[in-house]
Parts: structure tokens; sequence; C-alpha cells
């Protein structure tokens, strides 16, 4: 029987069920034991408390087209997705929610509070990931990760104190303008006490990676190749600190 086709363009009629399958039927897993060329790739993790917006789709359509032109050429092809703990937001919509039900957070313990954001992430945090799936994005699902759990916490320790042992990172206290109620927004620090008379939570541990210019990257071993501020004294026209991209 002739079926009619409709005159515009519905996606919502094709695009979210080939999706649906894509994932069910894991057309995108990759398999560390099939032979040939491999192309592996890691989504930059966005933050669990968001949703897509146009920021996270610039470079997602870059790794999706990628990756699928390696999968094109018979490369063995790994996307990684997971998303990313960001403690400070996460805390804050955390702190809201039981603010509403009328409980104060500070109350709860630090165990209690971390429990409840764990819960927090399993019921509401996966906006973002449902998205990425929804709009086809050519991941393999059965490997997502989040940066908060057991395995990747092992690794990033390793790293901070492999770093710190070779002397290629040092840390210090400053002072930072930072408020647990009202974060602001890029503001990644640690809390740590100082035991000295300044306000309490006005003191940062940050780290610093040394350059073999002599210069310093203000960032994170994980970001220490990405996004950085850099101090190089030795060139006479860098009056300021140089922001990467």
């Amino acid at each position: 029987m002739p079926r009619e086709i409709p005159k515009a363009y519905e996606p919502q009629q094709i695009e979210q069920r080939w999706a649906r399958a894509w994932v069910e039927q894991q057309l995108f897993r990759a398999d560390a034991k099939t032979p040939g060329p491999v192309f592996s790739i890691v989504i930059p993790p966005p933050n669990v408390t968001g949703s897509l917006h146009i920021g996270h789709m610039l470079d997602h359509t870059e790794i999706d087209i990628l990756t699928r032109w390696h999968r094109m050429r018979g490369y063995n092809t790994l996307f990684l997705p997971g998303t990313d703990h960001a403690g400070i937001s996460t805390q804050r919509v955390v702190v809201k929610l039981l603010a509403e039900q009328g409980i104060d957070y500070r109350k709860l313990g630090r165990e209690a509070f971390e429990k409840k954001v764990w819960e927090w992430k399993e019921q509401s945090g996966g906006t973002i990931t449902k998205q990425m799936m929804q709009i086809g994005e050519s991941c393999d699902w059965t490997r997502e990760r989040f940066t908060l759990s057991p395995e990747l916490s092992r690794a990033v320790r390793e790293v901070f104190v492999r770093l710190y042992e070779e002397g290629l990172i040092y840390r210090g206290h400053y002072m930072v303008n930072w408020c647990l109620a009202h974060p602001l927004p890029g503001r990644r620090v640690e809390r740590v006490p100082c035991g000295c008379d300044h306000a309490p939570g006005n003191h940062a541990r940050r780290y610093r990676r040394r350059c073999p210019s002599g210069g310093r990257a203000l960032r994170p071993p994980g970001w220490q190749n990405g996004s950085v501020a850099v101090d190089e004294p030795r060139n006479p026209d860098h009056r300021r600190p140089l922001r990467g991209p």
C-alpha cells in the first residue's frame, strides 16, 4: 500500500527512533580486540548539572564528524562519553533542593550530604546524556564515565601525586574571592584550612605547573594542555599572563 510522504521533513518522526535504535543495538561499541588502526577520542565532559548548549554542540559536532569519518575509513573507533561532577555547581543545586524541603545541609554532616548528592545525580543528573543520545552522537555508551567514579578518582590522585613527586607541580595558599552560597562561574578551587587569621573559606589550593621555559600554568594537571594562563617571564613583550583557547 503506498504511503504518503510528508511535504515537510519532520525530524521528531524519524530521528529519535533511529537514535534510540543505535543505542539499543550498540552500533558504536568499540572492541579492543578488533585488528587494524585505532581512532580514540574522549569527550570534554559536560557538567552533570547542565543541558546541551551551543558551546557543547560546537565541539561535539566536530568530534562526532571525526569519529564517523575514521569509522567509515575502517578504523576501530571509540568516542568515549561522560560527564563532569561540577562540584560547586552540583553542591549549589542540591543545597537549594534541600532548602526547599526545609533541610539545612550543614546539619546533615558530610557523609549524609554526599549521599544526597549521589541520589540527585542518579535521579536528575542524566539530562545531558539523554540529550546526546537523542541527537545521535555516535558514542560507545557502554563505556560512559563520570568523573567521580572510583576508578577515575584513583587515576586523578595518581596523576597529582606523580606530578608532585616529580617536582612538576607545587601547592600554595592564595587569596580568592569565592562564596559557597554564591559560587562564581568558572571558579574551580578547593577550600583548605590554613590556620591563619583570615576569614575561613578565603583561601584556596591552587596547583601550578612548572613550565620548561620558567613560566607557570595556573590550572590543575588535568587541564594543563588546554585552557591555561601562562606567565612567561623571559619574554619582555608579555607584561601580563597569556590566556590560551
